[in-house]
């Protein structure tokens, strides 16, 4: 076990992974790869005049709400089912002076006779087995957040298995992980509303190797589940290629998408860091009132006739002087999120290619 310092965290851990890629689930798990959702995470809670307790429910080292709780003020909990991480978590309180309760128990257990007003799941996988009780362990009006690896399942690779784990039809290509993200997000509403209670999405987003929401318990709406077709038309009923049933409504509050300054720099050492998190911040601001579903610019291209394909930034300026939506996406480099019909996209890329 090494000694890491993450943002202002200093904690110990075993290193399970390098810098990209899920890691290998051993011994007190910790893997830099997650860094950047976790400096979105802090920035995001920043946003909130948070007066509660959040739960790190599945906290290993404990890095993630260690760091909640130094750099945005929280109140944090910890739970975890590994003695030795219960153990370290202990020991990492103590160095970054902090007091706080820890759980040495499955978070399915905690949550039974607990309730949060934030809680946070990160599993080594799959989130489907914690689903129920971390939605049932929060307060009315509290905040559940969620990350997801088993893309695999909710990309397209494995339909079967994401039929039986989240209930619906997965796709693959470029909008492939938008729609990972919204069947995340239709087993959490069908949960809820199960409880009679009601979800907001605040933020959603796709990152390296995962897949992440935070959404807000509430009052129930009847909100209507539906299907996103290969040609990204939103249907009530299931077609051919289509996937679903899935959240089509918004994902993304533009408003609580924190802003920082590009550039800004905590340490030299992370500037790479800090301005993927910018890029990845403004990306989720520009398209937060874009509609469900994602354009590929090489088929655009395809079907306009093109040779070539124009760069997508500039594909979405022809499609913006066209008097239509269109932006960039975290979801696909190769995607855009447009409302413009299938004629406009076509002379929007005529139109870059002479840009």
């Amino acid at each position: 076990m090494k000694e890491f310092q993450e943002g202002r965290a200093r904690f110990k851990a075993n290193l399970s992974g390098k810098d990209k890629g899920p890691g290998k689930a051993r011994g007190v798990f910790y893997n830099p790869a997650m860094k950047l959702s976790r400096d979105l995470h802090v920035e995001f809670a920043k946003q909130f005049d948070f007066n509660g307790i959040m739960l790190d429910g599945l906290a290993a080292s404990g890095v993630r709400g260690i760091r909640l709780n130094l750099e945005a003020g929280m109140d944090v909990e910890f739970c975890d089912s590994s003695r030795i991480a219960v153990k370290t978590i202990a020991e990492n309180l103590k160095i970054n002076g902090i007091e706080s309760k820890i759980y040495n128990e499955r978070v399915e257990d905690l949550l039974q006779d607990k309730k949060y007003d934030w809680i946070d799941i990160d599993p080594f996988g799959t989130p489907a087995p914690y689903l129920d009780t971390a939605v049932k362990g929060l307060n009315n009006g509290g905040i559940l957040g969620v990350a997801a690896t088993d893309t695999a399942v909710l990309c397209g690779a494995k339909p079967s298995i994401c039929k039986k784990r989240y209930g619906a039809v997965s796709m693959k290509r470029v909008a492939a992980k938008e729609v990972g993200v919204r069947i995340l997000l239709s087993k959490i509403h069908c949960i809820a509303s199960e409880m009679g209670k009601g979800i907001e999405p605040l933020l959603c987003y796709s990152e390296g190797h995962h897949l992440r929401v935070f959404v807000r318990l509430g009052e129930r709406k009847d909100v209507p589940l539906r299907w996103i077709t290969k040609d990204m038309r939103v249907v009530d009923k299931k077609e051919k290629d289509a996937g679903g049933p899935l959240w089509t409504a918004k994902i993304i509050k533009a408003d609580l998408v924190p802003v920082i300054e590009e550039g800004a720099v905590f340490k030299k050492s992370n500037e790479f860091r800090n301005q993927a998190l910018w890029k990845l911040l403004e990306t989720l601001r520009e398209e937060a009132d874009g509609p469900p579903g994602l354009y590929d610019i090489n088929d655009i291209s395809k079907v306009a006739g093109m040779g070539q394909t124009p760069k997508r930034i500039r594909i979405v300026e022809s499609i913006r002087k066209l008097g239509f939506f269109a932006s960039s996406s975290v979801f696909s480099p190769l995607g855009i999120k447009t409302d413009a019909p299938e004629d406009i996209r076509n002379q929007a890329v005529k139109l870059a290619q002479s840009l």
